[in-house]
């Protein structure tokens, strides 16, 4: 069973920069062990959502920022000529 997506590309790009940027502040910032385990949770949340293209927040707040790829419309068929 898939899980429906409602996370749409934009923002699957800053999720993923924001997650980096949590997990490399942990080199960075040198924190003590909670601090390292709080930054390492919010990057790895942060990447899960934005590969699975599913986040919780957002189905209880109801946004849904996630566009279905178009479907390749087909060609309209020549118009007669009288």
């Amino acid at each position: 069973m898939e899980m429906k997506k409602n996370v749409g590309a934009s923002d699957r790009y800053v999720r993923v920069i924001l997650g980096l940027g949590f997990i490399m502040n942990i080199f960075a910032l040198e924190p003590t062990r909670l601090g390292l385990f709080i930054l390492l949770i919010i990057g790895l949340i942060l990447w899960n959502t934005a590969f699975t293209q599913y986040c919780p927040i957002y189905d209880l707040l109801k946004i849904n920022t996630y566009e279905k790829p178009a479907k390749p419309e087909e060609p309209a068929a020549p118009a007669e000529s009288h």
